[in-house]
């Protein structure tokens, strides 16, 4: 059985290379220099990204270049507690940060991320439950769109958990 993509012209087009192919349909080792060419492209991009982002190095001092984010948690009690200036490394996510300033159990569940179910001991109680949250200068405070583990903070970012009421949706901003 012949595998291929039916091209109008008849000639597939790879970035500079314009490639000529029989008939309508690519052959099956066309196919398979195509899916090996963007398997490439794809380690390529991501390794490009991972050098870049995730394990920034300073060019003078060889250390991991950092960021600051302030982060708050927001107990049931009113009382507040900030990590403000909070050093990490560029390409953090809100796990890591979070875990860096608090003592936190968390289960990371495949294909969703992870369900922080205690901090500093305040263990998830229905209805009460720990939600993060963002501030954003234009809408104030936005309740997080993905797990902790998800979300890449960035420098200068306000955080908070909020430990707060979950029985109406959305809950009530910080």
């Amino acid at each position: 059985m012949k595998y291929g993509i039916c091209l109008l012209n008849s000639y597939i087009e790879i970035g500079w290379i314009i490639h000529p192919i029989r008939g309508d349909v690519m052959s099956e080792r066309a196919w398979k220099t195509l899916v090996l060419i963007l398997l490439v492209w794809a380690v390529v991009v991501t390794s490009l990204y991972v050098n870049d982002v995730v394990l920034a190095k300073s060019q003078n001092s060889g250390e991991y270049e950092l960021i600051s984010v302030n982060i708050g948690f927001k107990y049931k009690d009113g009382r507040v507690e900030w990590h403000n200036l909070t050093k990490v490394p560029v390409g953090s996510t809100l796990l890591e940060v979070t875990t860096k300033v608090a003592k936190v159990n968390y289960t990371t569940y495949k294909g969703m991320g992870a369900f922080v179910e205690a901090i500093n001991g305040v263990k998830n109680e229905k209805p009460y439950y720990w939600m993060w949250w963002y501030w954003s200068p234009t809408t104030g405070w936005t309740l997080g769109p993905v797990a902790a583990d998800k979300y890449i903070v960035s420098d200068g970012e306000v955080l908070m958990w909020y430990y707060e009421d979950t029985s109406s949706f959305p809950p009530a901003k910080p």
